[in-house]
């Protein structure tokens, strides 16, 4: 058995001399490094399977009616396709760079293609809660017209929240039900106040962070709270542009129930194609991410896999297009990523223990040993990089935490961002927007007691009308009840 099968459970670090602890870490670095490029060659082989079957057996693409993009596309297909088919050949030092740079620009075009149509996605749902709150307020009228704010039933309510939120043993579950309920709850705070908000739960919540998974996050608000500011808004996928235009114009509350029902309709047809697009090109960014960790790998670390034997079983396919060979083929490779996952997770435990000794040990360095471990994380940043992140953030210049300084600067830029968007709306619109931003925050508030004073508040009859009081409290009793039968 391979001596890195064991665990190293029994080892006492501390009794290493230097050498033998880099020794031994160098060696399990290697056999991590293997398996990640064994993982995502194996991701490969199933992943580009399916994408043949969708764009040339099932012509996904031709339900695309841009011509641009659809072009687009098509050319990164091939080039996927093409450079996996090459990665096979034997190829000098050169060849592999001038591959790597090739993905990375096409990373870079699939990327602006990808979050264009996030920003569409978000616009286009602004529109939607728009709609279904005019739809709101017309029912309300009618279903709660002879009712009125009782306050023992808002105050029962509240504790309802208090007891559930409570008896909630998982945080992230906790996360969920405070989010969902500020995202139902009328808005009713001022601009001052939202902000300073906005502000402190940032810079505390950040604080202490690594700077590039900040600035990823608040570019990531940005467009989450308005996306049309971003670069290719409304010159990428322009088709989408234009509906979404044409919905913003038009005057919701002239509209009837029957035109808003309609237009909702519409809606929810285009979110699914720019959903549908926007699934294919991540999964596009996924591949070429795990394009990059077998190039990147290809001369550095040996490959267990008899790569040729399954390549042949691609080919194959390729070659026959056969529905069943591609399912054997995802099959085999579904069953192989899981047994590889598993010794990953493991190799990380171990790799750790080593590291910790590392850590401890001051004056522990050497520049070769340092760019082994770094060249491995770099991989694993491409192996995991599931949301297919822009490069630089991705890998920044350099590893630092956010300046205390810094961090405020990035915050109040954010804010600025958020004041300048709402200006050029209605009073409606910028407090659906604020709203849902409210929900994305990570427990907003300072303490529980703040968010129950803004529950109540929000459902006081002299700061919002009876109907909408009504509706919220019967939907959050709905939330609360569902959350309270899944127990």
């Amino acid at each position: 058995m391979d001596q890195w099968q064991e665990s190293e459970d029994g080892l006492n670090t501390s009794k290493l001399t230097a050498e033998e602890l880099k020794y031994k870490i160098i060696e399990l670095n290697n056999r991590q490094l293997s398996s990640i490029k064994d993982m995502s060659y194996y991701y490969l082989i199933g992943g580009i399977g399916k994408l043949v079957e969708l764009v040339e057996d099932k012509n996904i693409l031709e339900e695309m009616h841009l011509m641009e993009e659809k072009k687009t596309l098509v050319e990164i297909y091939h080039l996927i396709v093409n450079s996996f088919k090459k990665f096979h050949e034997d190829m000098v030092e050169k060849e592999i760079d001038q591959e790597i740079s090739k993905l990375l620009d096409i990373r870079g075009k699939l990327h602006d293609l990808a979050m264009t149509l996030h920003a569409y996605e978000i616009e286009i749902s602004y529109i939607k809660e728009l709609i279904d709150h005019h739809m709101m307020k017309r029912m309300s009228k009618l279903e709660y017209k002879d009712l009125n704010i009782d306050v023992m039933e808002i105050n029962f309510l509240v504790n309802k929240i208090r007891k559930t939120l409570d008896n909630v043993t998982e945080y992230n579950v906790f996360i969920a039900i405070v989010s969902n309920i500020l995202s139902i709850m009328p808005f009713r705070m001022s601009k001052f106040k939202y902000f300073h908000v906005v502000k402190t739960n940032l810079i505390r919540n950040f604080n202490n962070y690594p700077l590039n998974v900040v600035r990823a996050q608040i570019e990531e608000y940005k467009i989450l709270f308005d996306g049309s500011l971003m670069g290719d808004y409304g010159i990428l996928f322009d088709n989408y542009f234009t509906h979404i235009q044409r919905f913003r114009n038009m005057n919701i509350a002239s509209k009837t129930t029957d035109e808003l029902e309609g237009i909702s309709r519409d809606i929810i047809q285009i979110t699914g194609e720019i959903n549908k697009w926007g699934t294919f090109i991540n999964n596009l960014g996924v591949v070429l991410n795990r394009l990059m960790v077998i190039y990147l790998t290809k001369h550095e670390v040996h490959s267990s896999l008899n790569m040729e034997d399954i390549f042949k079983r691609w080919e194959e396919y390729y070659q026959e297009r056969e529905s069943n060979l591609l399912d054997s083929l995802v099959k085999t490779c579904e069953k192989e990523l899981e047994e590889l996952e598993r010794e990953l997770i493991k190799g990380a435990m171990d790799l750790e223990k080593l590291n910790q000794e590392v850590v401890r040990r001051r004056g522990f360095d050497d520049e070769s040993f340092n760019e082994k471990i770094l060249f491995t994380s770099k991989i694993l940043t491409y192996y995991n990089d599931l949301k297919f992140t822009r490069l630089d953030l991705l890998f920044p210049d350099k590893y630092e935490i956010v300046e205390k300084g810094y961090l405020i600067q990035l915050v109040d830029n954010l804010i600025q961002y958020m004041s300048r968007s709402i200006s050029t709306m209605t009073n409606l619109e910028g407090k659906i927007r604020m709203r849902r931003f409210l929900s994305f925050l990570h427990l907003p508030f300072e303490n529980m007691d703040e968010f129950f004073s803004y529950i109540e508040y929000s459902l006081d009859g002299r700061a919002t009308s009876t109907e909408e009081v009504l509706f919220t409290m019967d939907t959050i009793h709905y939330l609360l009840d569902e959350y309270i039968e899944r127990q």
